[in-house]
Formats: structure tokens, C-alpha cells, sequence
């Protein structure tokens, strides 16, 4: 039989509850990984849970705010205790904080920039001591093309996602050769968040967001989850053991021309 791409591996997903994260758990599984999972959304962290049970995958769940370090500490321990290591760590939460350039206030961004960067940094700074064995170890963190390229109504989403992208090459940096760090950036991903936000921008504004998604990516569609799920399944494998601080445009073309 050949041996899965995550066989021996143990990835901690933030976000797991939906979306990304919850098709990145079910992709992880499938290729052996074990998992450690978190999100604020315990129910959707159970939903997820009895999915990967038909399955056989092993796994633990700690919901909780990634915003705060403990929530990072309690799943690692958690993992280590039941697992003995942790090979893998995707940061896939994320909120989008959507409005006009007169309607951001510095509430909305310190809410943004902590989902979306700083508690990246927090799960970093927990799981990379224990990470590093035999020099296969990744960090995945998921940023957006909103990093590369300015979308309408989006100032304070693609600030906090430019900043993953910074924090990203750092962290390679300052973890070689012991521990991988990467990046991915996703044109639009058909979720329930990208859904909601779309219903929440007012009408008279959501041709101009959806042409920004999607009028310049050369694929005319949002990406679904699994697909962005596969990329990330390549980085926290070995497969991808001579990529470090790359910066990966999973966005349909939109940043080719």
C-alpha cells in the first residue's frame, strides 16, 4: 500500500470550525495526518468532529478565540500529551471586516489585524519549539490576495493580510533550515464567509466587489475550499521541503497581469 503524504505528521489547524479550515482538516485526514484542531465555533468544531470519525482519523478539538495565546496553549499541550509531537501548523482563521475607508475605526482594525495576523504570531510562538524534528516541520499561514493587490471596501482586510505576508518571510527566516514557513494567498473561496459578505455590502457597491473577485482572475469563479485545501496539504508536506518563505497566489490568475 502507498504511504499517505501525512503519514507520522501532526498539523494543528486554526479555524477548523468552516470553511477552509474545516475542508483543510478533511483533506489532512484523508492523507493520514493527525490533527489538532481549534476554533471559537465549538458547534462547528463538532460537526466537523463527527465527520472525521466516520473516517477513522485521529484527531483532538480545543475551541477557542485565537486572539488569545491560551487558547494557542491548551491545544498544543493537548496535542503533545496525546500525539508526543507536532510536525504542522496552518493558520487558516481569519475574519474579512468589510466597509468603506470613512467607516474604519480603530476598534474594527485592532479586530481585524488581531484575527487575522497577530494570532498567527501567538499559535507560531507556541507550537515552533516543540516543531522541528528531522527538519520536516511547515507553517502554513493563510493571507489573501488582498495582500498583493488592493480590493474595493477591503482597506483594513488587506492591511492585516499584507502583514501575514511580512510576518511570513521573517518567520522563514528567523526558523531555517529547522522549520519551513510559507505563505498562501486565495483569490476569493466559495464559504460561508465570503457569502455573508457579500450580502452584507450594499447593493450599489456589489458589482464593484464581485468584479474586483473575480473580473481580473483569468479562472472566472471563486475557488472552492478543497481546492485551496489541496495547496495547503503540498506545503505541510515533504513534498514541498525546498519551499520556505514563498508566497503562493492560489487566485485564479488574478495577479498575472
Amino acid at each position: 500500500m502507498t504511504k499517505k503524504r501525512l503519514s507520522d505528521k501532526v498539523i494543528a489547524i486554526t479555524g477548523a470550525g468552516g470553511g477552509l479550515g474545516a475542508a483543510t482538516a478533511k483533506a489532512m485526514a484523508a492523507e493520514g495526518a493527525a490533527l489538532a484542531l481549534t476554533d471559537r465555533d465549538a458547534e462547528g468544531l463538532e460537526h466537523l468532529a463527527q465527520t472525521l470519525r466516520e473516517t477513522g482519523a485521529k484527531f483532538i478539538l480545543k475551541a477557542g478565540d485565537v486572539r488569545d495565546r491560551q487558547t494557542h496553549i491548551d491545544l498544543h499541550d493537548l496535542a503533545i500529551r496525546e500525539f508526543g509531537q507536532i510536525d504542522g501548523l496552518c493558520n487558516v482563521a481569519g475574519i474579512l471586516g468589510p466597509g468603506t475607508l470613512d467607516q474604519a475605526t480603530t476598534d474594527q482594525f485592532d479586530q481585524v489585524m488581531h484575527v487575522n495576523c497577530l494570532a498567527q504570531l501567538l499559535a507560531i510562538q507556541t507550537f515552533a519549539p516543540s516543531m522541528g524534528r528531522n527538519c520536516q516541520s511547515s507553517i502554513v499561514n493563510v493571507a489573501s490576495v488582498g495582500a498583493l493587490v488592493g480590493l474595493p471596501l477591503m482597506s483594513v482586510y488587506c492591511a492585516s493580510k499584507a502583514a501575514v505576508v511580512g510576518l511570513t518571510k521573517a518567520v522563514a527566516v528567523e526558523l531555517a533550515p529547522r522549520i519551513r514557513c510559507n505563505v498562501v494567498c486565495p483569490g476569493g473561496i466559495d464559504t460561508p464567509m465570503a457569502k455573508n459578505l457579500l450580502s452584507s455590502v450594499p447593493p450599489s457597491h456589489r458589482d464593484e466587489l464581485l468584479s474586483k473577485l473575480t473580473g481580473r482572475q483569468l479562472l472566472k469563479r471563486f475557488a472552492s475550499p478543497e481546492e485551496i485545501a489541496a495547496v495547503l496539504v503540498f506545503l505541510v508536506s515533504d513534498e514541498s521541503a525546498f519551499l520556505t518563505g514563498a508566497v503562493l497566489a492560489a487566485d485564479g490568475g488574478h495577479t498575472a497581469w
